[in-house]
């Protein structure tokens, strides 16, 4: 229990240095890492899994190439750059 609570300590002193306008982020990002965490424990628990938030998941009857083509198709880059791909 020890080594957790070091943990923590880190963890309480890096988010007292943030910025507290960024503080609402931070947060989201923790709740976001913990829903990823269990999606990831009850997968191997081979059961049924839900979705963090952090990745896509879904099911799609094309195949590889064919997502990829559209992914491509409708990838622009940011602003006026475009992105190779």
């Amino acid at each position: 229990m020890e080594t957790r609570t070091e943990y923590e300590k880190m963890i309480l002193k890096d988010v007292r240095e943030m910025p507290g306008e960024v503080l609402p982020q931070v947060v989201k990002i923790i709740h976001s890492l913990k829903e990823s965490v269990l999606s990831v424990q009850v997968r191997h628990r081979k059961e049924k899994t839900t979705g963090s938030g952090l990745c896509g998941i879904w099911e799609d009857e094309r195949s590889a190439g064919e997502i990829i083509k559209d992914i491509r198709l409708h990838r622009t880059g940011f602003g006026s750059g475009k992105v190779a791909l």
